[in-house]
């Protein structure tokens, strides 16, 4: 069956996003590898001089840069701020790849090169964003100064029976027939949450790599999420080096948008906390 690619677009500058009090611009990035892809980018904030460094924000599957729209707003106006739409989700292409976390990984090194992005880099990453996010800190500790992790973990499960569903190999017709029934607001076709989730991110284990993460870390979980356990979020505090654990209340999966200003708070708190005189945190 022959794929339908979509073409990445760029937003027209000072167009005001949906449901935002403040406007951004897109840039489109290509990178290249077993299939050239086209990616979307919102890239904003205030002249290199004045930033206190680089937040880039990396979605989860199913999702988009937009996730991240109160983060953005809030951060804008002191660091530059990277939220690209990842391979196969929102505005940008949609290749007919295996969606592997090389594939993923390789893009956002490119990402990083092509946009020219200078330290401190402070990464911020939901669910699916997490496994690229561990990844990259463990093999290259010297260009992450920061790491957030939003409802995240080394190890990621659905429920048994759905986890078998995405694993039936349904043809891509039959998927996308059924997205508007089972998945109208995913930011991302049926056949990709299909790769990335049942050939990506359930098989992945990732405990091996955080003695190698070095970075100081912030580990955000929402109350009720039901997709990543309370007690892998304490495990991956207590393996990683330098790590807090904040559970926001009243959440699930998505805190970054069902309590932004929450949120933001640990954020915000994470990224400028000074040391005293005696080198302690203050």
């Amino acid at each position: 069956m022959k794929l339908r690619v979509r073409s990445a677009v760029r937003w027209p500058a000072g167009l005001p996003r949906v449901g935002d009090d403040v406007e951004w611009g897109r840039t489109t990035v290509a990178v290249s590898g077993s299939t050239p892809v086209r990616l979307s980018v919102i890239d904003t904030g205030p002249p290199p001089d004045a930033a206190y460094g680089t937040l880039i924000c990396l979605h989860g599957a199913g999702g988009d840069a937009e996730q991240w729209r109160h983060q953005i707003s809030h951060f804008r106006h002191r660091y530059r701020v990277i939220a690209p739409d990842l391979r196969g989700h929102g505005a940008s292409d949609v290749p007919y790849s295996a969606y592997s976390l090389e594939e993923f990984l390789g893009d956002f090194t490119q990402l990083l090169d092509h946009l020219a992005v200078e330290p401190p880099i402070m990464l911020l990453a939901h669910s699916f964003g997490g496994p690229i996010a561990l990844t990259f800190a463990a093999a290259q500790p010297q260009r992450i100064a920061r790491l957030v992790l939003i409802a995240t973990a080394p190890e990621i499960h659905l429920h048994p029976l759905y986890e078998a569903m995405l694993k039936l190999p349904l043809p891509l017709r039959m998927l996308e027939r059924l997205r508007p029934l089972v998945a109208p607001k995913l930011g991302a076709p049926l056949f990709v949450i299909q790769r990335v989730l049942a050939g990506t991110l359930f098989p992945w284990r990732g405990w091996g790599l955080l003695p190698s993460v070095v970075t100081p870390t912030l580990i955000i979980g929402g109350q009720f999420d039901l997709l990543v356990r309370h007690d892998a979020l304490q495990r991956m505090r207590s393996e990683l080096r330098e790590a807090r654990l904040e559970i926001v209340r009243y959440t699930r999966h998505l805190p970054q948008l069902e309590r932004p200003r929450a949120v933001n708070r640990h954020i915000e708190q994470f990224l400028e906390r000074r040391r005293s005189w005696r080198d302690e945190e203050e």
